[in-house]
């Protein structure tokens, strides 16, 4: 599948997003200096709701390009619209698709781009899940790759004001990146990540990733 990301649409969807959803949730960032100026940059935040796709799209500058669950993309108008937005489609039970899919990142990597991955791959509230160390052991594979160096994982919390949702402040914050030399450090990697995770966002975290 050929990604057709349009900043037009990304653009245009961020700030009629910000007009709106932006107000029901005001985002407040710290540790934006953690962030590297260029690409290409793993961004992995907290995920424990689906409001965490919106936020992290308005608490960060740069375009990004999001790693998501492929049962999203099965629509065609849906998934021409995700794919516009820069949705990278990504088959988690299925491991030869998953492969296939992430052989898609290496252009984009290439071109320095911010790529979003939620490590726990799916939500986790109250606490932080165990993060999905393959899907960091295959970004890993693409290191030294074409031009590709050393990938930055950059932890982001995200924890939103206790009580209602509406009209509620939503906390980001970036951590130091973590990098690895390859994929055989991913279990460690991923571990590392989950921790600081927990730490931004203020939870206690079980990091122990899946075998």
């Amino acid at each position: 599948m050929r990604l057709h990301f349009s900043p037009k649409i990304y653009w245009c969807s961020r700030e009629i997003l910000r007009r709106t959803f932006g107000r029901i949730f005001r985002v407040q960032v710290e540790g934006l200096g953690y962030l590297p100026r260029e690409g290409p940059a793993i961004i992995c935040p907290k995920h424990q709701r689906w409001e965490d796709i919106v936020v992290t799209g308005l608490a960060l500058p740069p375009p990004l390009r999001f790693i998501a669950k492929v049962e999203l993309f099965l629509q065609p108008v849906v998934r021409e619209f995700l794919l516009a937005l820069g949705g990278v489609p990504v088959d988690r039970r299925e491991p030869r698709a998953t492969l296939s899919s992430f052989k898609n990142l290496l252009p984009l990597l290439k071109e320095k781009a911010y790529v979003v991955l939620y490590p726990e791959g799916t939500y986790v509230k109250g606490g932080v899940g165990a993060g999905r160390h393959r899907l960091i052991q295959l970004l890993l594979r693409w290191q030294d790759r074409d031009g590709v160096g050393l990938l930055p994982f950059v932890p982001m919390g995200i924890r939103y004001q206790q009580g209602g949702t509406w009209g509620k402040e939503v906390e980001v914050k970036l951590g130091a990146p973590l990098m690895a030399r390859g994929p055989g450090e991913a279990v460690a990697l991923t571990r590392g990540l989950m921790a600081r995770i927990g730490e931004l966002s203020g939870l206690l975290s079980d990091a122990k990733s899946k075998q």
